[in-house]
């Protein structure tokens, strides 16, 4: 009996850490590609970025050119393929995604900004295609901002959440209760916040 009600327990315990891990290498590879990318082609503020937001055809350009050649086995797939139109929908309809060869993916949207300065959205999701593709269970959001003489800043968590520093702010815009658009899968700051770990007081189910 006792056996059966620990199971769960070691269940959930698992999954957490299978996120944590995810979400660290993630973040570490994105940011060492990041910085690769921007060794060979100046900084970032003088990349061309996608004009239009919700254009997945300069979004591909953008990437093939800028981060492609800094990741070691990623996949592209467009927004209409085969396999990758129901991942692109739980992601930025439109836009392609981009799979690793463990299993996780990404898509990204162009945010707002000008020529000088400037965001981009990503959401990765720890397992791609699988269940459950839902924000901050298994999809979560990173943040990069560019300009302004400030150089790069890449970060977890959505744009309503990523440069909070307040731990009651951050649940609150993690439960997203209003349903706000740039709080969709914000909860990656506070996981980051918290020393990248899911507290007992996270919000979600993982």
């Amino acid at each position: 009996m006792v056996a059966a009600l620990t199971l769960p327990v070691i269940v959930e315990s698992y999954k957490k850490q299978e996120v944590i891990a995810r979400l660290k290498k993630f973040y570490s590879t994105f940011n060492n590609a990041l910085l690769a990318s921007i060794s060979e082609n100046e900084a970032m503020e003088y990349w061309q970025f996608p004009a239009h937001q919700n254009n997945g055809e300069e979004m591909d350009i953008f990437v093939n050119k800028y981060l492609f050649p800094y990741f070691k086995g990623l996949k592209s797939c467009g927004s209409k393929e085969a396999g990758c139109k129901d991942i692109s929908a739980k992601l930025y309809p439109k836009q392609p995604v981009y799979i690793f060869t463990d299993g996780g993916c990404f898509s990204m949207l162009k945010g707002g900004g000008d020529t000088e300065a400037g965001m981009m959205h990503i959401l990765y999701d720890v397992n791609c295609g699988a269940k459950p593709n839902e924000n901050n269970r298994d999809i979560f959001g990173f943040t990069i901002t560019y300009g302004n003489g400030r150089g790069f800043i890449f970060k977890p968590g959505s744009t309503a959440s990523y440069n909070l520093t307040d731990r009651d702010e951050l649940i609150r815009v993690c439960k997203n209760e209003e349903a706000n658009d740039h709080a969709k899968a914000a909860c990656t700051a506070l996981i980051y916040f918290d020393g990248w770990e899911i507290s007992k007081d996270y919000p979600y189910r993982i």
